[in-house]
């Protein structure tokens, strides 16, 4: 029971620090591996303080990995904010009907989730809160809407915390980005009627049942079928682009043309994203090319580390930036602006996620984490997999991010599932799917909406109806999870 306790004291330690005593990431991650670093080599588990240094070297080459990903994916952000790209964007979709149903599904649901597949941190909302006040909506559904949006952040800034738990977990990607799409299904179509009930009520709902059904649906399974057949990283894209694409279709009408924004510009906008989609497709379908550009691989078995520079999302990313740039006819002062900007955004993400990592290798590492699991399935045995949900959801609120979440929890999760007879990929499915869409629930991420809508004196109320967002959220995947364990199914 000590034993237990002790291996309990990082997790306990990082939870208490970021939620009680209302800590940085950054100062709680560095307690936390001290901390953890104490215990493992303590009379209670015994390690070598020599094996402690594998772990801090096997974080920083998987750090490595997410942040070329990331460096590249919100400096091209940014190069297409500095050009205009991403207002025009906006614009020609909040001036393309009048509908307030179909305004709030495209931004919710399209431009939205576009945004935060390709650069995360939650800056949809700094586009999409804005669009909703001018388009006549009230600072508090937009700060609402805004929030739900950020439905896509298991795919977010191309599935980078999905990899990262796919990675720690030791479960193939595409099994992961599959089984997690698939809960997605029914979670975004509440999600769908929750943004249309929240803008335009309870009579809209009632009148465009079938159309919000169908928007919801689509997401859902244009992610899975991306999943499916496709690229992990790109399912937030191609799902974005499938919404936007058959909203447009759906209203009926043609395009208001402004002398502002016309269709054809709207191509050349998106057209760093539709690059990308493309580059990132043939690279994966095309075998030959795959196994060209695959065969360019860093690799150490010591510390189970690959990195295929070249056929890795983060050299697309660059290639798209250096097509932005000519395209959009980027000066060098924009440029080395946002470059500015993306590494004051990217270093603390960075440095922190590596810190969390540190923290669950050196707990594996020791065997706390084996530990914790044979507590875990002999207090609750087969229940255990119904608190999934609940423990994922604890790290997506309190870090606000898929990715440091995934780094606490995924493998005691997927360790435990073991124990119990339990498939892991469950485990991690629910894991990383409820905590990404809890991240909406994030203090840090209810703060920033409420200042984007400058409702500073409404954040306590949005924090609590984002509250029983979540809750319904999951309830949806605590239910899922029921279904799949008591009729036996496999996932996808």
């Amino acid at each position: 029971m000590i034993k237990v306790i002790f291996a309990l004291l990082p997790l306990i330690s990082i939870l208490l620090m970021l939620f009680v005593f209302k800590k940085s990431s950054i100062f709680t991650g560095s307690t936390a591996i001290l901390m953890t670093a104490a215990i493992a080599i303590s009379p209670f588990f015994h390690t070598s303080s020599e094996v402690l240094s594998t772990p801090f070297i096997k974080s920083f080459l998987t750090t490595s990995l997410i942040a070329y990903i990331l460096f590249f994916g919100i400096f091209l952000f940014h190069l297409m904010e500095k050009a205009g790209a991403i207002q025009k964007i906006a614009y020609f979709i909040s001036t393309s009907t009048n509908d307030r149903v179909y305004q709030v599904l495209i931004l919710a649901f399209g431009l939205s989730p576009l945004i935060e597949a390709v650069s995360g941190f939650g800056l949809a909302i700094i586009v999409i809160a804005p669009i909703l006040i001018a388009l006549g909506f009230h600072p508090v559904q937009s700060a609402l809407i805004a929030l739900i949006s950020l439905c896509i952040i298991p795919w977010g800034t191309l599935a980078m915390g999905t990899i990262i738990g796919a990675t720690l977990a030791d479960i193939p990607l595409a099994s992961l980005g599959i089984a997690s799409a698939s809960m997605c299904i029914p979670i975004y179509i509440y999600f769908a009627f929750l943004v249309v009930f929240i803008g335009a009520g309870k009579e809209a709902v009632k009148e465009k049942f079938l159309s919000i059904l169908f928007i919801g649906l689509l997401l859902g399974v244009s992610v899975f079928i991306c999943n499916l057949y496709g690229s992990v990283e790109l399912a937030g894209i191609f799902g974005s682009l499938s919404v936007i694409a058959a909203s447009f279709w759906m209203m009926k009408r043609k395009i208001k043309k402004s002398f502002v924004e016309t269709p054809k510009d709207l191509i050349k906008n998106l057209s760093p994203y539709l690059l990308l989609i493309t580059l990132l497709f043939i690279s994966r379908m095309i075998l030959p090319l795959k196994s060209f550009l695959s065969a360019w691989t860093l690799t150490s078995p010591t510390y189970n580390y690959q990195f295929t520079p070249l056929y890795a999302p983060g050299f697309f990313l660059i290639i798209v930036c250096i097509y932005s740039i000519a395209i959009f006819h980027i000066n060098r002062t924009s440029i080395l602006d946002s470059i500015n900007l993306t590494i004051k955004k990217c270093s603390p993400v960075i440095l922190t996620t590596f810190l969390y990592i540190v923290v669950s290798e050196m707990m594996s590492q020791s065997g706390m984490i084996n530990v914790l699991s044979m507590a875990a399935a002999q207090a609750f045995g087969h229940y255990f997999v119904l608190l999934t949900p609940v423990i994922g959801a604890i790290g997506g609120f309190l870090t606000g991010s898929n990715t440091a979440s995934n780094t606490m929890f995924i493998r005691l999760q997927t360790a435990t599932a073991q124990q119990i007879g339990i498939s892991p990929l469950l485990a991690a499915s629910a894991q990383n799917v409820s905590s990404s869409l809890m991240t909406m629930v994030n203090p840090s991420r209810v703060a920033l909406s409420c200042s984007v809508c400058r409702i500073g004196e409404w954040e306590n109320n949005i924090q609590k109806k984002l509250a029983l967002v979540g809750t319904g959220t999951l309830l949806l995947i605590v239910l899922e999870i029921a279904i799949i364990v008591v009729f036996k199914l496999n996932l996808p």
